[in-house]
């Protein structure tokens, strides 16, 4: 489904005209809104993202992708091994002027590419990430998965496809139209048709969760006997039946 699909069917629902460029500016607020409703309520598999960064010896600093919201793993691809995550106290500690140099084991986040560069560009606000050892060697290639933050929707967005474009599942299409309906239905004071558009865009949420759920493997678990839990066990005692 395009956006200009969810557009549609918001103002529609609402009883409005979709041809009205006021109304799709106001159903777009809501598709955001509701987006971001979403995109709290679970881990989503669709949200996962992977790039790369390529050092340079002797830098310490780099930036990551502007859509990172936090890592999940990072991993020297060069050399076949895993960078562990930590707090930068544990930088700190282990070394409080920073000054060794190596292979990075270490990762922490630093902040946000926030400044201006010395060469004059513009900054990105993207995260920053610090490596320790600061690399001694370039090009060699860190690879690091992480959780995406979700773009805010413009007008130049209308054409896009949700699933193509943004991943974006097409169950999720019906919540998001949904969603904006009933924000736009607040907003008019039809609040009974908006607790109706709610409760249809909470199915489709609930639908989208259970089948998320799946995508985290197929490995199944026994639960232990309830007396293993509490602490009890049976045991019938020699001569005590007949």
């Amino acid at each position: 489904m395009l956006l200009n699909d969810v557009l549609d069917r918001a103002i529609q629902r609402a009883g409005l005209t979709e041809t009205n460029s006021e109304y799709r500016d106001q159903a777009r607020v809501y598709v955001n809104a509701t987006m971001q409703d979403i995109a709290s309520r679970a881990t989503w598999w669709w949200m996962h993202k992977e790039q790369t960064i390529t050092t340079v010896a002797s830098q310490r600093t780099y930036s990551l992708a502007t859509d990172v919201q936090h890592l999940i793993s990072v991993r020297d691809t060069t050399n076949d091994r895993l960078l562990h995550i930590v707090h930068s106290s544990e930088i700190d500690s282990d070394d409080p002027d920073q000054s060794r140099t190596g292979d990075a084991k270490l990762v922490y986040v630093s902040g946000t590419d926030s400044a201006p560069a010395s060469d004059g560009t513009s900054p990105s606000g993207a995260p920053t990430v610090e490596l320790h050892p600061t690399p001694d060697t370039s090009s060699e290639v860190i690879t690091y998965r992480y959780y995406r933050t979700f773009p805010e929707l413009t007008s130049s967005n209308d054409t896009d496809d949700l699933l193509q474009n943004h991943g974006i599942p097409v169950l999720l299409h019906h919540a998001l139209y949904m969603g904006a309906a009933a924000g736009i239905m607040v907003e008019y004071g039809d609040d009974a048709s908006a607790q109706l558009n709610d409760r249809g865009m909470e199915h489709y949420i609930r639908q989208a969760k259970e089948i998320n759920g799946r995508n985290s493997g197929n490995r199944e678990y026994r639960l232990r006997r309830h007396d293993a839990r509490m602490g009890f066990s049976f045991q019938i005692e020699e001569g005590s039946l007949k």
